[in-house]
């Protein structure tokens, strides 16, 4: 049986199970207040996220698209996540893998069973959301407005001080 066929019939079971297990994940309340993004502070300075004011300010599901257990605002995440379960990690990372080189191929099923070969990797689903939230509310879209260049940074970006 081919890797595709086996998917298309284990994908409902899975959402089945799922659906129907209790949520797991964090209330509002939980989240913290704020959150720092450091995943490449070889070249950037670490960006301390202010949670707490964007959490005031729109729905959890607005940019944790299906992990919270309450649906999600993006028609594309909804083909497949509309009745999903709350996560357990429902952090960018989770989902999200930083990654150097090429995207996987579509068909690497290995990564926990997810087959999205349209999802990006961490750094361009930051840039996506972010940028493109901030570019439709008028927010900060300056690349040092939100972070700036460690000195190795400005070496590989020839940035001058």
């Amino acid at each position: 049986m081919s890797t595709f066929r086996k998917i298309n019939i284990l994908a409902p079971v899975v959402w089945l199970i799922l659906s129907v297990l209790p949520a797991s994940g964090m209330d509002a309340e939980e989240a913290p207040a704020s959150v720092t993004i450091d995943y490449l502070q070889d070249l950037y300075v670490p960006v301390v996220f202010d949670h707490q004011m964007h959490s005031d300010m729109y729905n959890c599901n607005a940019c944790h698209h299906h992990t919270t257990g309450t649906g999600t605002e993006s028609d594309n995440c909804k083909k497949c996540h509309a009745a999903s379960a709350a996560s357990d990690d429902v952090s960018c990372s989770g989902c999200h893998k930083h990654s150097t080189g090429a995207p996987a191929a579509a068909g690497n099923h290995t990564d926990d069973f997810i087959y999205h070969i349209d999802k990006p990797g961490l750094k361009g689903a930051l840039h996506l959301q972010c940028l493109g939230c901030h570019l439709s509310e008028d927010g900060p879209t300056g690349c040092e407005d939100c972070h700036d260049f460690t000195a190795a940074g400005r070496k590989r970006f020839a940035v001058k001080n």
